[in-house]
């Protein structure tokens, strides 16, 4: 993952299209302030729980949507370098899961790629 700039342009450009807009705005908020990423954890276990209703409700879509947000916030909290970190990995999972968004949300993944690899 490159940076939590890129984080934020990930959630920028699927904030008008995904279905709860209101967990794409918390997790953009928690982005967009350093203070807020200890809280991250606690950001995770309500994305966390969103996520697990829309598995059982069956909607990819929202699952899609979750998945993304919840390694975002994993990753922000890692940052912190806390002393019970989540995995190392989540940066790793924050592009597979915005390309995977993308493809549930009819987005070139093209634009995914633009943010994260710009071709300069």
């Amino acid at each position: 993952m490159g940076s939590v700039a890129d984080i934020q342009e990930l959630l920028n450009l699927f904030k008008d299209v995904v279905p709860d807009k209101e967990s794409n705005r918390m997790v953009n908020k928690f982005a967009c302030d350093k203070a807020k990423w200890y809280d991250a954890h606690g950001l995770f276990n309500t994305i966390r729980d969103r996520n697990l209703r829309a598995i059982k409700e069956n909607n990819k879509v929202k699952e899609c949507q979750y998945c993304f947000e919840e390694v975002c916030a994993q990753t922000l909290y890692n940052i912190i370098r806390p002393t019970a970190p989540f995995d190392p990995d989540s940066p790793y999972w924050v592009i597979k899961n915005a390309l995977a968004l993308a493809k549930a949300l009819n987005i070139p993944t093209e634009e995914v790629v633009n943010i994260v690899a710009p071709n300069k």
